[in-house]
């Protein structure tokens, strides 16, 4: 595993922010030169590399959702655990990244298909110009061993603006107040968690008071669950101030908005949290992270990320919350939409769940209530099968993300194990119809008369 963890704290010296991932993209592209893989790459920044063998494609995307101190990341190895000082990890992509430029370096009969993107609405699978020439697509993204994926949730994020009367103020005294450093979380992985929104602590705090809104901001980024946020404000007089309450001294603010109190019970009332559970799966089926908000230029912004397991519910469930937005006078629009991966029991997946229970000992089919490239993909080319699988990464999109170093080890095996076993299946495959007598291409009975 030497070289593998090599790979990895070398990976993570490389900036790869989702939407900044240039030095990334250079660096597989060098990585693969040796190895004697043909390599072609998009306008959009994925790259693919091909072997003459293949049995299946490795897929993974190479980008990462970056939080506190990220890019920069200072690695921490303790209890068989790797953290990122003062920032999240970004360990999803890392860890699958390393392995497949280890396959490649093993010279393993696969192809391995990098993306770009994923964490910011899965921009690059979208903009994919590139061929999967195998019939069988593994997705090494998982955050959990011991289970093997096979559906995910799609999703949509909405945006919505509401114009706001600012109103000059002349020598009043200005207060501010923050929420910081709650735990945050994944906006889909961790939606069920009951984890404190930083936005919507925030506007239960100053609904306590009599205020006058300047200014409040909140969030970080769509795919996590705030963990700070602040205001601006000013507090009417003869109102108690609380000591959260913070006097602003040489500011050079002489305004507020008009009709404070509905615009906090607008974002108090944001829509967040699980919708509907998915019972099959004990997970949640459709969910609302209330992930950022801002006032730019006189307007209140808000950006909601929604997430559902099948495309019905995720109409539904922008209907309703855009529905929800427009009775407070915002404007919704939509982006970053993508669909659902339904649930897909093939031979395929059967197979990974043998290797990974070989491994691990025990094995559990799932859905992830995430959004994964696997449904993308499955809709541009209808006839492949997937799955997926990763190590155990907990805390992801938090500055307390850690991956298990056992389980990477034992994702390796997995991963390296089932390349030989597909590659016997392939030749298996092969043999079985090689043999099999002819039968034909037209039922008895089908000739036309003449």
């Amino acid at each position: 595993m030497e070289t593998f963890w090599n790979i990895f704290r070398e990976i993570c010296k490389i900036p790869r922010c989702s939407g900044h991932t240039t030095e990334m993209e250079s660096f597989i592209r060098k990585w693969v030169k040796p190895y004697g893989y043909v390599t072609k790459s998009d306008k959009a920044g994925n790259i693919i590399c091909y072997h003459d063998d293949s049995t299946m494609t490795l897929q993974s995307h190479y980008d990462m959702t970056c939080l506190g101190e990220a890019p920069n990341l200072e690695l921490i190895e303790k209890m068989g655990k790797i953290f990122a000082k003062d920032s999240n990890l970004g360990a999803d992509s890392s860890i699958a990244v390393s392995l497949m430029l280890l396959i490649m370096q093993d010279k393993k009969p696969v192809d391995c298909l990098f993306t770009v993107d994923k964490e910011i609405g899965l921009k690059g699978i979208k903009a994919l110009e590139l061929t999967i020439k195998t019939k069988y697509v593994l997705n090494l993204n998982a955050q959990e061993s011991e289970a093997v994926y096979i559906a995910c949730a799609g999703g949509v994020d909405l945006i919505g603006t509401l114009k706001l009367k600012r109103l000059k103020s002349e020598g009043a005294k200005y207060y501010e107040c923050s929420i910081d450093k709650l735990l945050g979380g994944h906006s889909g992985l961790d939606i069920d968690k009951n984890i404190p929104n930083a936005n919507i602590e925030i506007v239960k705090l100053l609904q306590k008071s009599n205020i006058k809104l300047a200014d409040i901001s909140g969030g970080q980024t769509r795919s996590t669950i705030s963990k700070s946020a602040k205001a601006l404000f000013i507090v009417e007089e003869g109102s108690h101030v609380p000591k959260q309450f913070k006097e602003v001294l040489d500011q050079e603010h002489t305004h507020y908005y008009e009709n404070t109190q509905k615009i906090l019970s607008a974002l108090v009332n944001m829509p967040h949290g699980v919708k509907k559970d998915n019972n099959i799966y004990n997970i949640p089926h459709s969910s609302v992270n209330f992930a950022k908000m801002k006032i730019e230029d006189d307007k209140l912004i808000v950006e909601l990320s929604l997430l559902s397991m099948d495309g019905v519910g995720i109409i539904q469930l922008e209907e309703q919350t855009s529905s929800h937005l427009q009775n407070f006078k915002f404007k919704v629009k939509d982006e970053n939409i993508y669909p659902a991966w339904i649930v897909e029991k093939s031979e395929f997946a059967k197979r990974v769940s043998y290797a990974v229970e070989e491994v691990e000992g025990f094995v559990e089919v799932k859905g992830l209530h995430a959004g994964l490239e696997c449904a993308l993909l499955k809709q541009k080319a209808s006839k492949l099968e997937f799955a997926s699988i990763g190590a155990n990464i907990t805390g992801s999109n938090t500055s307390k993300e850690s991956v298990n170093m056992g389980s990477v080890e034992r994702f390796k095996e997995i991963v390296y194990k089932f390349i030989d076993s597909e590659a016997a299946y392939v030749i298996e495959e092969a043999e079985a119809l090689k043999n099999k007598p002819y039968q034909g291409t037209r039922k008895k009975g089908t000739r036309k008369k003449k």
